[in-house]
């Protein structure tokens, strides 16, 4: 019964462990800022590979005087609009790919002009999983 008592018990400590939440991030990138401006725009694929939803909250970062994620779309006069997204929630096996034209994070108030080459720190908070950190490469848009 001893033994029982101890397997049950070791199974329960592990069962949180396999319903946690396994959020990856792929292909950071960061396009330079414009000369005599102070934003810029991060992209990334973003992969939830667990088995439940998770909500991305927040971007941090010392780059920058203030960070959001973004997304463009198209209003009913087929203007392309930027909106702040306050909150991003990824199924559980979704991938969403930040890319210009969609999802992206915007830095605001950028401390040191982005160039080609260098990169930029900054981290993803997320309202159900650790939060994750990235460092993107500055590359210029294709």
């Amino acid at each position: 019964m001893r033994r029982l008592l101890q397997s049950l018990s070791f199974a329960m400590l592990l069962l949180p462990m396999s319903t946690m939440a396994e959020v990856i991030v792929e292909d950071a990138w960061v396009k330079p800022t414009i000369p005599g401006t102070e934003n810029g725009a991060g992209y990334f694929v973003l992969r939830n590979l667990g088995p439940e939803p998770v909500k991305l909250v927040a971007v941090a970062t010392n780059a920058a005087r203030a960070s959001e994620v973004h997304q463009h779309t198209m209003d009913e006069q087929g203007m392309m609009r930027m909106r702040r997204v306050p909150e991003l929630s990824i199924a559980a096996g979704e991938t969403v790919t930040f890319q210009p034209g969609s999802y992206h994070v915007m830095f605001f108030g950028v401390k040191k002009p982005f160039k080609v080459g260098e990169s930029v720190a900054f981290q993803l908070q997320f309202a159900d999983a650790d939060a994750l950190d990235v460092v993107a490469e500055v590359r210029p848009l294709k």
